[in-house]
């Protein structure tokens, strides 16, 4: 009876023992635990007792477990039997070759406790092919799994279509910079108030608040009396001046032309000559007096030489000879007189008119000043001396530079005074950056740094330069005052605007740098994607300092790696995409 039962029995433990062995060398449907947000894709293994992979071959049974509670993730090893004995580990050898897109880790194996331990921390991200050699009473073990973790596959069409751009890695100089606050202002050099400069009514505007303005730009019409009467008083003063210049020249030329007279009297010229060389040049009174007296005095002399010379022959008396003798004496005395009275009286008439000139030009040139004060031009003045201006009310408001209207406080029919703003006019294509530096920081600061002012809003940047810094720190605020002036040729940079800067001190040159752009974030990395073939894997980073362009990276990358440094978000959508779980 007992045999009947004992044959079955036995039958039943060795199916039982052959099935479990098929169970552990079949290929197993995939076992997870999560360690993420991200996903892995694993070649699966059975699960052990530690939650580790299981792998078995004759009579070796091996757990295999990353674990990485409250240390760097290591890798731990469970030996036992077949039937669960465990195995003295100072029998066994393990060895594990982790072959990874760039590099193969070998990791060997030390007696910790109950388990062999890693010489070697498994590193982020956990994607390798993993071949796995174990040796126990000589003979060999080989298993390999693979896991992929952190990794797409993008073909060439699709790194171009999302316009991903890949670099090697290098080095780079960071910025040591200081960060300030700062408001964007008008260029105190290029903001005009625009005035009257006269009293009057405001006939018509043409320009609004925002309008473009060039320079001399008629911006209003004015109706002034006050412009009228100076008007005026110009043209009076050009028609008295230009009398009084035609007396001066016409003085001038009597005065030459009496000059050659004398001239020609000197030479004792003949009359008929002088009448004939004189006749048709004008003289004035000193022809009428002085040319008698010459032929006076040429008689008095031809008298004389006659007397002379008849008294020399006996044949005058000599009271004769002496009377004409006198004569003589008396004319040429007169004569002399005459000359010296004709020449200093034409000197001073040519100096009076010339004073008189003088004084009435004074008046035109204080009169044409007052116009010009006013804002005429001079083509308006000449325009106004031709008698070429029937309006002599209307005033012209011009623009004395190019900008905009950035205030305006006049209106069609009102009054307005000379000292009036009635307009406020900019040129906005150069801005000022009033900087508030902190009294503590000023020791870092210097005239000619570089700055970067930044408007975060409308994610614009510009470079510049610090050319003013003040020498008096604010009793209120404890700040100095700097300034940056930019260039703004499309009036993107709109005064009142509050923005960053970032003011460089100085520059530090690291062996491996990122762009800040190419760095994201998966689960809790800061990675950036290297590309090997059409793989791209996220690799974990330990950073160091960053400048806000750059950052300084301490491990994780190697120069010359090749990384995704624009759009790199599009490869983390793909990763993320993955549907497989991370587990070990």
């Amino acid at each position: 009876m007992k045999k009947r039962f004992i044959v079955p029995i036995i039958v039943i433990l060795v199916l039982g023992t052959f099935a479990a062995w098929k169970i552990l060398k079949m290929q197993p449907v995939s076992v997870s635990k999560e360690h993420g947000s991200m996903p892995e894709k694993t070649i699966s293994s059975p699960r052990g007792p530690h939650g580790g992979w299981l792998f078995a071959k004759n009579d070796l049974t091996l757990e295999l477990k990353i674990f990485e509670t409250g240390v760097p993730p290591q890798f731990r090893a469970y030996f036992t039997t077949a039937k669960g004995l465990p195995i003295p580990l100072n029998e066994v050898k393990l060895t594990i070759a982790l072959h990874r897109l760039d590099r193969i880790d070998e990791i060997h194996f030390n007696p910790v406790g109950d388990y062999l331990l890693g010489d070697k921390t498994v590193e982020e991200p956990h994607s390798f092919n993993m071949k796995i050699q174990a040796q126990w009473k000589e003979q060999t073990y080989d298993w390999e799994l693979s896991q992929i973790e952190a990794r797409v596959e993008l073909l060439e069409s699709a790194i171009k279509n999302a316009d991903i751009v890949i670099k090697k890695v290098g080095s780079a100089r960071l910025k040591n910079i200081l960060k300030l606050t700062g408001e964007i202002g008008l260029n105190e050099e290029k903001v005009v108030h625009v005035v009257p400069r006269l009293n009057g009514i405001v006939k018509q505007v043409f320009k609004d608040l925002g309008d473009q303005v060039v320079p001399g730009e008629v911006l209003a019409i004015i109706e002034s009396r006050e412009l009228a009467n100076t008007k005026i008083d110009y043209l009076s003063a050009v028609k008295q001046t230009d009398l009084v210049k035609a007396d001066m020249d016409r003085e001038i030329l009597l005065y030459k032309n009496t000059t050659r007279m004398l001239e020609l009297l000197q030479k004792e010229t003949r009359l008929e000559e002088i009448d004939r060389e004189l006749k048709a040049l004008p003289i004035g009174k000193s022809r009428e007096l002085l040319i008698p007296a010459y032929s006076k005095l040429e008689l008095a002399k031809s008298v004389y030489l006659r007397e002379k010379n008849l008294f020399e022959k006996g044949i005058s008396s000599q009271s004769e000879y002496l009377q004409a003798e006198e004569n003589l004496n008396s004319s040429e005395a007169r004569y002399r007189a005459l000359r010296e009275k004709i020449v200093y009286d034409g000197q001073w008439q040519v100096q009076q008119k010339t004073r008189t000139y003088e004084m009435e030009n004074l008046k035109l040139q204080t009169t044409r000043q007052k116009l010009f004060a006013l804002g005429l031009t001079p083509e308006e003045v000449e325009k106004l001396s031709q008698n070429n201006d029937p309006i002599l009310t209307q005033y012209e408001l011009k623009s004395p530079l190019g900008g905009t209207v950035i205030q305006k406080h006049i209106s069609t029919g009102e009054a307005v005074k000379n000292d009036d703003r009635v307009l406020l006019l900019a040129d906005l294509s150069e801005v000022w950056v009033n900087i508030s530096i902190p009294a503590r920081d000023i020791k870092y600061v210097k005239l000619g740094q570089s700055v970067t002012v930044i408007d975060e809003n409308l994610g614009m940047k510009v470079e510049g330069q610090l050319t003013y810094l003040s020498s008096i720190i604010d009793d209120k605020n404890r700040t100095v005052t700097g300034r940056v002036v930019i260039q703004n040729p499309k009036s993107k940079w709109r005064p009142g605007t509050f923005v960053t800067l970032q003011l460089l001190l100085d520059k530090r040159k690291v062996a491996l740098a990122v762009p800040n752009q190419a760095i994201q974030s998966i689960r809790d990395w800061s990675v950036v994607f290297v590309k090997y073939g059409n793989f791209f894997e996220a690799r974990p980073l330990e950073l160091g300092e960053s400048d806000g362009n750059w950052t300084e990276v301490l491990h994780g990358l190697k120069a010359g790696e090749s990384f995704v440094t624009e759009n790199s978000y599009v490869v983390k959508a793909e990763i993320e995409k993955s549907s497989a779980v991370h587990a070990h």
